[in-house]
């Protein structure tokens, strides 16, 4: 197990799935772990799962919305700020690119792009001024390849990462490192919003593992990623694919 003793780790989307997963494991590593949601009653239910594992606050927040955020990660650095961050907030919805409607496509920007830049760039600030930090963004293998029907979704992501890089770029003499995690389906979370049984017998089929990810396997990357050790892994895109992204075709 890590140790992350007296550092201050700030998880978005903390409520479940990934966020939730990365929360507890840097809670049982030592951490001051403060999560945030936008919804309370989820938040809610998070702490009667997480409140007996280690030091963890939850914080209502809707990551698009800026003024919000300032003021949860003023908040923050008043305790002593941020040494990681985990963007794990994010939203979808399926359709194709002709469908869309614009509203969705405002929506899943602000919430995933636009609210990773957000709390990356009051995160980071905090981090330059202690003069180290991780920031980790929560990706996916649709950022990298057009997976149809998920439009909105693939380009926010590909947007993420290409923010994650630049700020590995722009941080790295600073102390800073930053990367992502980008995993394939992850079983349950909000994949259950989305897919039926037909999608998910479509990505099993071409998944060399042959299933989806699961929220701890991702979470032990990302907690590696905010380890010393990994201070010279800087502006990587990880896949958690189960060898999704090294495949073509697969002929069972």
């Amino acid at each position: 197990m890590y140790d992350f003793s007296g550092k201050i780790v700030v998880v978005t989307g903390g409520a479940g799935g990934i966020g939730e997963s990365t929360a507890y494991a840097f809670a049982r590593s030592g951490a001051k772990v403060i999560i945030m949601d936008r919804s309370k009653d989820d938040l809610d239910k998070a702490m009667a799962r997480l409140s007996e594992v280690g030091d963890v606050t939850a914080v209502a927040v809707d990551v698009a919305d800026r003024d919000a955020v300032e003021a949860a990660f003023n908040d923050i650095e008043a305790l002593g700020g941020t040494d990681v961050v985990v963007t794990s907030a994010a939203i979808v919805k399926t359709g194709l690119i002709l469908d869309i409607d614009p509203q969705d496509w405002e929506r899943i920007l602000s919430v995933n792009l636009t609210g990773t830049f957000n709390c990356c760039q009051f995160a980071g600030r905090q981090m330059v001024a202690k003069g180290a930090g991780r920031i980790i963004t929560v990706s996916s293998v649709n950022g990298q390849i057009a997976n149809t029907g998920r439009g909105a979704y693939s380009c926010s992501k590909g947007a993420a990462d290409m923010l994650t890089r630049l700020l590995a770029a722009e941080l790295g003499d600073k102390g800073v490192t930053a990367n992502a995690v980008a995993p394939t389906p992850v079983d349950p979370t909000m994949i259950l919003q989305v897919h039926g049984p037909k999608d998910r017998a479509i990505w099993d089929a071409q998944i060399p593992a042959k299933r989806y990810a699961k929220p701890e396997e991702v979470a032990a990357a990302i907690q590696f990623l905010a380890t010393p050790e990994a201070a010279y892994i800087n502006g990587h895109i990880l896949n958690i694919d189960g060898g999704f992204m090294a495949s073509g075709v697969l002929i069972r």
